[in-house]
């Protein structure tokens, strides 16, 4: 790597990075426990919300489309110190986002229930899982305009705020959805209750969030105003981003059917372990908020030498982090693996994959870090080119030679590994190689 001047920018990158991480944090905590509390009623509750919030996830591809949208703009702005432009990029994404939740609500409305017969679970879990959804829908609105709203705050590095008001949203939350669902001061609401909680902490965090714009002192204003050529300049540079989540969501959907065919006991390690590596994951994700953050100012400030050297140092930093994270569950992950399940095939399964996955963290670091300063700098399109060639070109269709030929499980795993590896080499060769042309 180039020589940089590591403490010049390590500083600025943790300050963005650990922040964002530990949101992330908090919203994979929240979903735990509401699901650990609806679980105390029955197993269908638990399919239920869990159908239900992977019906989100297609949601959230839309919103990734906003949030990077957002903020390669505004960081970049930022950098120039161009506050009223500022100001015009979030109203216009603002109201083009809340205009556009509508037809969006009407098609997730549309289209759940036939989400459920497709996924093809039990009667019971499917009529408790369309309740959930339902009534969480109406939250949609909310749900996208409150992430151009956190875009906007990390996109000028300050990406406390928004985790200073997911500490109290989350904690409120938990508190509600005890209190709705077993009924401590009115009748027990059942899923209704997890249900209607989400929705209310999702329009209280929008109502903050709006609250703090209105703050003197805040560079980050919201007024009555909309330009189409911004909010379709946010839209292009988006779209490849949720297209790139939406095939990544369906590969994860074909990687589950594939292990599913090694038997429910490997399905089940599979599943184990990756929600033991989504703690893992928050450190990576924290950085790649950091590395589209400052991409986006360096860019704006028209300094490519500090840019290059926000990058490298992110890399760095990530790698140490992400080493450890890899250590933990290549050494751990059978203990960790314990608190799910003591079943030989299901440990097996859930062992092996935290431990190819554990080798290959540090290659994700390049992923991550790089893809964020593609992003930053309004390069989607990169990213989704390179994310599509390899995860599909060289993790699923191998996989699926596997599959059908019944390899060892163990294989897929070896797979992920490998894929990743090349993955990692290709965003920093394109990064050494076009630097120039990408980011100037």
């Amino acid at each position: 790597m180039a020589s940089i001047n590591f403490t010049k920018h390590y500083k600025r990158i943790l300050n963005i990075a650990v922040p964002s991480g530990l949101n992330s944090l908090l919203d994979i905590i929240n979903i735990v426990i509401g699901i650990f509390m609806v679980g105390r009623i029955s197993s269908y509750h638990i399919i239920a919300v869990g159908l239900g919030l992977n019906f989100f996830m297609l949601i959230y591809t839309i919103t990734n489309i906003f949030f990077v949208g957002t903020s390669a703009q505004i960081s970049r702005l930022f950098g120039k110190r161009d506050f009223e432009g500022i100001t015009n990029v979030l109203s216009s994404m603002f109201f083009g986002a809340l205009l556009l939740s509508i037809p969006i609500y009407f098609l997730a409305n549309l289209s759940y229930s036939t989400y459920f017969d497709w996924i093809g679970t039990d009667t019971t879990s499917k009529i408790l899982g369309e309740i959930f959804v339902c009534i969480t829908l109406y939250g949609i609105p909310a749900l996208i305009t409150k992430s151009i709203l956190i875009s906007a705050f990390t996109s000028i590095g300050d990406t406390k705020t928004p985790f200073i008001i997911k500490i109290i949203t989350s904690t409120t939350n938990i508190a509600l959805n005890y209190v709705l669902i077993f009924g401590i001061i009115f009748e027990p609401l059942d899923i209704v209750g997890i249900a209607l909680s989400n929705l209310f902490i999702t329009y209280i965090e929008l109502v903050i969030l709006l609250a703090l714009l209105t703050r003197k002192k805040t560079i980050l204003k919201l007024k009555l105003f909309f330009d189409f050529r911004i909010f379709k300049n946010g839209i292009n540079i988006g779209v490849p981003v949720g297209i790139e989540r939406g095939f990544t969501i369906l590969s994860l959907i074909l990687i589950s059917k594939f292990i599913a065919a090694y038997g429910s006991d490997y399905l089940a390690g599979f599943q184990i372990a990756t929600r033991i590596e989504a703690f893992a994951f928050m450190p990576s994700f924290g950085f790649m908020v950091a590395s589209m953050a400052l991409s986006g100012r360096y860019l704006g400030e028209n300094n490519i030498k500090r840019l290059r050297e926000s990058v490298y140092t992110t890399i760095i930093l990530a790698s140490i982090f992400m080493g450890i994270m890899g250590f933990i569950m290549i050494v751990f992950g059978k203990n960790l693996s314990l608190f799910f399940s003591t079943k030989d095939s299901v440990l097996y399964s859930s062992i092996s994959y935290l431990t190819y996955v554990g080798l290959s963290q540090i290659p994700l670091v390049f992923i991550f870090v790089l893809d964020g300063a593609y992003r930053g700098a309004g390069a989607t399109k990169i990213s989704l080119a390179i994310n599509l060639i390899s995860i599909w070109g060289l993790r699923i269709l191998p996989m699926y030679i596997c599959y059908k030929i019944t390899a060892p499980i163990i294989s897929i795993y070896i797979i992920i590994l490998i894929e990743t590896f090349i993955r990692g080499f290709i965003f920093f060769y394109v990064f050494k190689r076009y630097f120039h042309k990408i980011f100037i």
